[in-house]
């Protein structure tokens, strides 16, 4: 996994402390392919590291230094991941650290604090503190409020956020200084997303309607509300409903389905490397989230011309999607709405078309170009 960086470009450390492979994962990817300004190197969980091996750029693991909770905000872990990323940034001599999701920005910006390294660090904060209480129904603990107050306001040289309303949340809920918060949309990859979906035939062995998600199986993606959804759907139209993904929940939404009598009408063929066969032969694309930082795949699935049906949740699908012109927003946990949209895709064949194409045009405003240079043009600013 060594390889010697390049003289000539500053070197930065990308800190991804991550199980499973979702938007934020995704994402990193394409930043790290793409840098021209920087010589990347990844630091991250070996459980994921494979989807990186092969990408051009150098691969650290957590785990060979004992880090085998990224998710874990104990004490005794943030020390041991601080350790970990100032070591590692020694040993490949990295003039700045770019950390991923709110545990990369606190094991990094932890690390300053505690003196184990004084690179400047850029956090990233890739969804809504708020939004996550809310759905959690509860108030953040001393400790969280502690933890917050690190990624937002410790000695951080800059954050990156995917959406105004990630930024607005952090400056109006939780005291981030609004110099130091920028607003990046998420890029994608678009012409690599269109090509991968052209790998081999449809993954689908009838015509029968498809209706696909792709995510990571949490509880900030509302499967129950899909569920609920896809329930109504089948009381008018046949269909199945394809989830792609992997996480915690994978038997929780099994039961769900057979709770609900639609078990034979799902199916989940697990976390995939390329899920975009799915999408790009799928008749409609879902996303029941109760928040979001962006959401790539909406973009993806636009790009792919597949319209969608997503939540209009805190924040992101707002931003990308206007409502009734290239695709559709349904209230959050709106079950009985997302059914009556999925519906009108799949019985109108000259609606499913218009919002397709318009679909096409919207997600061109996303592409990868634009994120990169915007990153890198910022980071350099934080290096002054």
């Amino acid at each position: 996994m060594q390889q010697k960086s390049q003289p000539d470009k500053p070197v930065l450390l990308v800190v991804l402390p991550a199980g499973v492979i979702g938007g934020a994962e995704t994402r990193a990817l394409n930043l790290l392919k793409n840098l021209k300004t920087f010589h990347p190197v990844l630091l991250t969980q070996a459980s994921i590291a494979n989807y990186y091996l092969g990408a051009g750029f150098q691969v650290e693991l957590f785990d060979e230094y004992g880090c085998a909770e990224p998710y874990s905000i104990s004490f005794l872990n943030i020390i041991r991941y601080s350790r970990t990323i100032a070591v590692t940034a020694k040993r490949c001599n990295a003039g700045v650290v770019l950390a991923f999701m709110h545990n990369g920005t606190l094991f990094s910006s932890a690390g300053k604090s505690l003196g184990f390294h004084g690179l400047p660090v850029v956090g990233t904060v890739l969804g809504s503190i708020s939004a996550y209480f809310k759905a959690e129904g509860r108030v953040p603990s001393w400790w969280e409020r502690l933890i917050i107050r690190q990624c937002t306001k410790g000695p951080v040289s800059g954050l990156i956020v995917p959406s105004s309303g990630v930024r607005s949340d952090l400056i109006q809920n939780h005291g981030a200084v609004p110099d130091r918060v920028i607003n990046i949309y998420n890029g994608v990859d678009l012409d690599r997303c269109r090509n991968m979906a052209k790998v081999g035939p449809s993954p689908y062995r009838s015509d029968l309607a498809t209706i696909v998600s792709v995510c990571r199986f949490s509880p900030q993606k509302d499967f129950r509300t899909l569920l609920l959804a896809f329930k109504r759907v089948l009381e008018f139209h046949p269909a199945r409903l394809v989830l792609v993904g992997d996480g915690g929940l994978f038997g929780g939404i099994n039961k769900m389905a057979r709770d609900l009598g639609i078990s034979d009408a799902v199916e989940m063929p697990g976390f995939l490397v390329n899920p975009y066969p799915y999408i790009a032969h799928a008749d409609v694309f879902v996303l029941s989230s109760f928040y979001e930082g962006f959401g790539n795949v909406i973009v993806e699935s636009m790009a792919l011309g597949v319209p969608v049906v997503s939540t209009d949740c805190d924040f992101g699908p707002g931003e990308i999607i206007t409502d009734g012109r290239d695709g559709y927003l349904v209230p959050v946990s709106g079950w009985r709405l997302m059914a009556d949209r999925i519906l009108e895709l799949l019985e109108g064949t000259a609606q499913r078309k218009k919002i397709s194409d318009e679909g096409l045009r919207r997600a061109e405003r996303f592409g990868i170009d634009a994120m990169v240079s915007a990153f890198e043009s910022y980071i350099k600013t934080c290096l002054r």
